[in-house]
């Protein structure tokens, strides 16, 4: 018989958004899926696809405030003891350390997957410092903990918080190349009539995407080329100290810098009509939009750093650019615009090519896969 799996994460919405295929996958294997995360409008849909959901009523997102971080783990201790889970997939910072020490309390297999750094590990003072003293008292209980790029693994192992021999690195969440994200299967997808959109910047609208140094890099383009269209998709007025703000966003848009096209759940048909989407991010764990814009076919700008540069070969599948340096990006987009149509097409190829070979989700579940069997055995 199947085992029970508990997947934790800090909102509902990230499962629908990273791991859909996986857990759809483990559900299909036969295995009774539970999800831990707080109910969002998300959660709906999770419950339709045959999983548990449990939601969770101590996870605040921000801050790290003692008295509700204690009772957080007070609940994952609760749930634990009650549903004993075969096996516990963490995800994002609170429930790598929350979730992972309240495993070890009921004796229940946890491996912590840290999906990126995040304001509070990267941004240096008090707070840096209390989150490592957290990660390094956590993640000494976890089964493995896996990251999604070299650097991040490296940087936790040199700090000593934790030990080289119980990490792993896997190639980011996943790409669905052969469904979802398969051009041949979505140019079907019914796109916004108008113009295509030559370029598309695609994520949460945060100051250390790299969005203001492509707002800049477009002011300056278009002084050139009026006619190229910078697209803006993304979540307004995230709940993070780095967001940008509506005045600012409005200020771009009425200079006719770019145009924004609000948020949306399906990313496809505005990838589809870009001629090339855009990342000058200064930090990823394993940008989740620039493998499904390649998996589209739409070549790739994005910063030459971890997260990013694994995704692209340069002047193949696309460019690479400075990150934090509007000169380098405005290069960079100037040699997309120089390029034919065929050559765009072929660069778009190789970038598709390079998800199916390296980042396809069917890896990232055989891998799941794999350690399930290794942890708690065949079904």
């Amino acid at each position: 018989m199947g085992k029970k799996i508990c997947l934790v994460s800090n909102t509902s919405w990230s499962f629908t958004r990273f791991r859909r295929e996986l857990i759809k996958a483990l559900i299909a294997d036969g295995h009774e899926v539970l999800l831990l995360a707080p109910e969002d409008e998300q959660t709906p849909e999770l419950v339709a696809w045959g999983a548990r959901v449990i939601a969770l009523e101590k996870l605040a997102r921000k801050g790290l405030n003692p008295i509700s971080d204690i009772r957080l783990y007070y609940e994952f201790k609760s749930i634990y003891k009650q549903e004993r889970p075969d096996l516990i997939f963490q995800y994002t910072i609170k429930p790598n350390v929350y979730s992972t020490l309240a495993a070890a309390t009921c004796c229940i297999p946890a491996i912590a997957v840290v999906t990126g750094l995040g304001y509070s590990f990267i941004n240096g003072g008090v707070i840096t410092a209390v989150v490592r003293k957290l990660y390094r008292l956590a993640l000494r209980k976890a089964n493995q903990v896996w990251f999604l790029n070299k650097d991040d693994q490296k940087m936790f192992v040199e700090s000593g918080l934790v030990e080289q021999g119980r990490t792993k690195r896997i190639p980011g969440e996943g790409v669905d190349c052969h469904g979802r994200f398969n051009p041949f299967l979505s140019s079907t997808i019914d796109s916004e009539e108008g113009a295509r959109t030559n370029f598309l910047f695609v994520g949460r609208l945060l100051v250390d995407k790299g969005l203001r140094e492509y707002v800049a890099a477009a002011t300056h383009i278009r002084q050139r080329h009026p006619k190229i269209i910078f697209g803006i998709l993304g979540y307004l007025n995230a709940d993070n100290p780095a967001a940008v703000g509506k005045a600012e966003l409005m200020t771009w848009v009425e200079s006719g810098a770019v145009e924004y096209f609000g948020h949306t759940d399906d990313v496809r048909p505005y990838i589809l009509k870009a001629d090339c989407v855009v990342l000058p991010s200064y930090r990823e764990g394993m940008s989740t939009i620039l493998q499904e814009a390649a998996s589209l076919g739409r070549p790739i700008i994005c910063s030459d750093i971890v997260g990013c540069r694994e995704l692209v070969e340069h002047n193949e599948s696309g460019f690479l650019c400075k990150a934090k340096d509007v000169a380098d990006l405005e290069r960079q987009m100037e040699n997309f615009l120089k390029l034919s149509n065929e050559q765009r097409n072929l660069m778009g190829g190789k970038g598709r090519n390079k998800m199916l070979g390296e980042f396809s989700v069917d890896k990232i579940i055989e891998l799941y896969r794999k350690e399930i069997t290794l942890i708690v055995g065949k079904s």
